[in-house]
């Protein structure tokens, strides 16, 4: 391949025997003759070989928390010829930064000779991305021919959300198969004080409230809260409106780090967590089944890194098409969103409030986010308070409906936020 340099050349040779000839002067056909004596030489000066020159990557992690740090080390050794000019390449994605080093190296390698590039990157964001492929490019001495070689070594790096700890929500479950953690308004195998019966034939004396006995002069027994599971559903709007705001501050990104920290909460205490994510259409929906276990939460956190916002996918329509085969009967659901610019949101509340099923949604606010990502003057602010005036209007409306919201400031711990659920009773 050729620079665009060998086209002025050409051009300029052109031009001057035009020149000469229009003339009729030799004297612009001799000047032609060091052009082309240049193309000559830059020419037989290009290897026009293949390059045989082994490249191999090496991370130091995979799997890394936002804003940590990866360190990267390219080996390089020649097989073939000499080759005094080498520009190599390590291709990164626009969410890391090099923060030491540089992916980009301009070097000379002889027969044999081996060579080390190592630089250092910060994952800012959370992602799912390569790092690659790693490109090498090889020019004569005037930089006039080149050729270009693509080594396929591209490792992909996980940027997982970071996780708020979460030690307490107060939430009851309704009776499950399984034992779990969490308390449901039902009397049964657990540790936490009930109610009093009548003494039973059959029943525990460890069991009885001698208080109780020695008071009514009648024996009775103790009963403890059913300690049982609940499937928690977490449904996450993503849909392109979530993305408004910076690359690191918008609600999606907000919403994904608070969907990671409740998976985690929930699946400690033993409880089954899935997942639904929504954006485009039906057929881009994110669905990870209720189960248990370490495992549940590695898979939610890596479908929760590779959500993309995009598309206008009404509420409604996923709760029409998920609640019969998606969402499990007596789940707890946690929606997530900023409640933008979908008007059928209190509507398919509503829907699942006759369903039967609970519903907390966490709100992140979009106005807080855009007010801390701009110094506002006089009128923003007032544009600000009459948006924050819309909006908890539009919250009041969503309560109605029998849904918790919590009107969450992200730039506020989540945990405080989740307090607010102690406020009301849910229907168990």
């Amino acid at each position: 391949m050729h620079s665009r340099k060998i086209i002025g050349i050409i051009c300029g040779s052109l031009i001057l025997l035009i020149l000469g000839l229009l003339f009729v002067n030799w004297i612009f056909i001799l000047f032609i003759v060091p052009l082309i004596l240049y193309l000559f030489i830059a020419y037989i000066s290009f290897n026009e070989e293949e390059l045989k020159i082994k490249v191999k990557r090496s991370v130091s992690r995979e799997k890394v928390y936002e804003n940590d740090k990866i360190d990267i080390k390219i080996d390089i050794e020649n097989k073939g010829k000499s080759v005094s000019y080498l520009e190599i390449y390590d291709n990164l994605p626009k969410k890391v930064e090099v923060i030491k080093g540089s992916n980009y190296a301009v070097l000379s390698l002889k027969k044999n000779e081996k060579i080390s590039l190592e630089y250092t990157i910060l994952c800012k964001i959370r992602g799912f991305y390569p790092v690659g492929p790693i490109k090498l490019r090889t020019k004569d001495f005037f930089e006039i021919f080149y050729k270009d070689q693509i080594i396929d070594s591209t490792k992909h790096i996980m940027t997982l959300p970071y996780l708020e700890e979460i030690r307490n929500i107060p939430l009851r479950a309704r009776a499950n198969l399984f034992p779990g953690a969490i308390h449901a308004r039902q009397a049964g195998i657990g540790t936490e004080f009930y109610g009093l019966r009548r003494y039973l034939p059959g029943d525990s004396f460890k069991h009885i409230n001698w208080k109780s006995l020695a008071r009514f002069n009648n024996l009775m027994v103790n009963e403890f809260s059913l300690e049982s599971t609940t499937d928690i559903i977490i449904i996450l709007d993503s849909r392109e409106i979530e993305s408004m705001g910076t690359l690191r501050n918008n609600p999606l990104e907000y919403s994904i780090k608070a969907a990671g920290s409740l998976a985690s909460f929930f699946l400690n205490r033993r409880d089954r967590v899935g997942l639904i994510s929504y954006g485009k259409t039906e057929k881009n929906i994110t669905w990870v089944y209720p189960e248990s276990g370490k495992k549940q939460l590695y898979k939610i956190i890596e479908n929760l890194v590779q959500i993309e916002a995009y598309g206008s996918y009404s509420f409604i329509s996923l709760i029409d098409q998920a609640f019969s085969r998606m969402i499990p009967k007596k789940s707890l659901i946690f929606f997530i969103s900023s409640l933008q610019n979908d008007q059928t949101i209190s509507e398919g509340l509503e829907k699942l409030n006759r369903l039967g099923f609970n519903t907390i949604v966490l709100s992140p606010s979009s106005i807080d986010i855009e007010k801390f990502n701009q110094e506002l003057d006089q009128i923003d602010d007032i544009s600000y308070k009459i948006l924050g005036f819309e909006r908890r209007n539009n919250i009041s409306r969503l309560r109605n409906s029998g849904a918790i919201v919590i009107d969450w400031n992200p730039k506020i711990p989540l945990v405080s936020q989740l307090e607010e659920v102690a406020q009301y009773q849910l229907t168990r």
